[in-house]
């Protein structure tokens, strides 16, 4: 059986105020967008119990910067997780151009599973559902 693991997507446009006195998105916005997407992905997929009782944070975060950004491009962000350990997801995200799909910023994260009393939990075999499919 493999484990095939979906790729969550979003668009934005480049706003004024993500711009900075270079002209080009400013690379804590990168950061920002990286955290923004992690969240919806995680919203869109679990239900209210489950995130009534786990949440996110984010331990390690890495950013390779390719190419900039400016006001009014169209952005295509995905993001898929990788490799679960017990209490940890790793966490892939690509932010591109999304008129001529040149990859703008990868990013690679850990994330670690919490609990309505903010500490680590297990990686159940729910959330690996919501996250990975069998085919």
């Amino acid at each position: 059986m493999n484990i095939k693991i979906p790729t969550f997507t979003m668009k934005r446009t480049v706003k004024e105020d993500e711009i900075d006195d270079l002209n080009h998105v400013n690379n804590v916005v990168y950061n920002e967008w990286a955290n923004d997407i992690a969240v919806k992905h995680w919203l869109t997929v679990a239900g209210d119990k489950l995130r009534e009782s786990v949440d996110w944070v984010m331990v390690k975060h890495t950013l390779e910067y390719k190419a900039a950004a400016v006001l009014g491009d169209t952005i295509m962000i995905k993001t898929q997780v990788g490799k679960a350990t017990n209490a940890t997801y790793e966490r892939f995200i690509e932010i591109y151009n999304a008129t001529t799909n040149q990859l703008l910023v990868k990013t690679e994260s850990v994330w670690c599973a919490i609990n309505e009393h903010g500490r680590p939990t297990r990686i159940s075999q729910e959330l690996k559902d919501l996250f990975e499919t069998q085919s």
